[in-house]
């Protein structure tokens, strides 16, 4: 199944979305019929600048989606894994995370069967520029709104976006302030990433094309796949085919942490998750992530979470 993206009011892709799996746009929102899969997609259009998607469905079918059409100015923020659901497998360890993406780098495909629950804003980063009010004196931030290479930047959600998110999936507002609300709503969550992407220290970045970014999420599911053990810098040159010096400019660059930082927060968060949903203890939760010294593993638990894990564990039993 391919969708493409031919208008430029940000709705094309409802319709044609409707189209294909043969349901009807009701309201902004199309119900995926049985036969396709299961869930839902909804688009809210505030003005030719401004617009979000929220998607919360599973598809039976290959499909992808090209922007051919979108105006070249336009900002992809792409909140993913986002939404808890019942479609949401109770063992995912799937971080939240947002991808901002900029000009050049508008194509879109999803594997059959793979559970979408995201928010997907689209921002015009003149209007952007506008909102701020003010040139951001941060060489980051004033690139990607400079909008004039295609990059690609990942954040992981933290506390205050996930709050935000909350708000945009269970509100019931009155039909008469929806898109009041939600365009609200839309800029403070680009607000708060805003504040997360300062945090930052790039001094230059590179353009990238689609062959280096889909390389760097290979590379950065190689890093995930035993959180016992990182594999060493050579091992994953060797297996990008990259330099070591490139691979570790772009990874940084992309992801906002270097690949030791990154194995080591995802690690600890994979940890979180083990003491609040599984209800492990300390120790096994640190032996199973391959730490001999239990020590060690508090001190790196607290660096990146914020409390011991002893106190986390407390915490999230109450």
């Amino acid at each position: 199944m391919k969708i493409k993206l031919e208008s430029k009011d940000g709705l094309g892709m409802l319709d044609a979305f409707a189209r294909e799996v043969g349901s009807i746009v009701e309201n902004g929102r199309v119900e995926i019929p049985e036969e396709f899969g299961v869930g839902y997609i909804q688009g809210f259009n505030f003005d030719e600048r401004l617009r979000m998607m929220i998607r919360d469905y599973e598809l039976h079918h290959d499909f992808a989606i090209s922007r051919r059409n979108q105006p070249s100015n336009m900002l992809i923020f792409n909140f993913q894994h986002i939404i808890k659901t019942a479609r949401t497998p109770a063992s995912s360890k799937l971080q939240p995370s947002v991808q901002i993406t900029t000009q050049g780098l508008n194509a879109v495909f999803v594997p059959k069967n793979t559970v979408q629950n995201s928010i997907v804003l689209g921002i015009d980063a003149g209007y952007l520029r506008e909102l701020i009010g003010t040139r951001i004196n941060h060489p980051l931030v004033n690139t990607i709104l400079e909008n004039k290479q295609p990059l690609l930047f990942e954040e992981i959600v933290v506390a205050p976006l996930l709050k935000v998110v909350d708000n945009i999936v269970t509100a019931d507002v009155p039909l008469l302030l929806r898109n009041f609300y939600y365009k609200l709503k839309t800029q403070e969550l680009i607000c708060q990433l805003l504040i997360a992407l300062v945090s930052r220290d790039e001094k230059k970045v590179y353009g990238l094309n689609i062959a280096d970014i889909k390389m760097l999420y290979q590379v950065k599911e190689r890093l995930l796949q035993d959180l016992e053990q990182a594999p060493s810098i050579a091992e994953l040159s060797h297996f990008s085919g990259m330099s070591e010096s490139k691979l570790k400019r772009l990874f940084n660059q992309v992801f906002g942490k270097s690949i030791f930082q990154y194995f080591q927060n995802f690690r600890m968060q994979e940890a979180a998750r083990l003491l609040k949903e599984e209800r492990l203890s300390v120790s096994e939760v640190g032996y199973q992530l391959g730490f001999s010294n239990l020590g060690h593993f508090a001190k790196v638990f607290e660096e990146v979470i914020g409390v011991k894990p002893k106190q986390y564990s407390k915490l999230t039993s109450n």
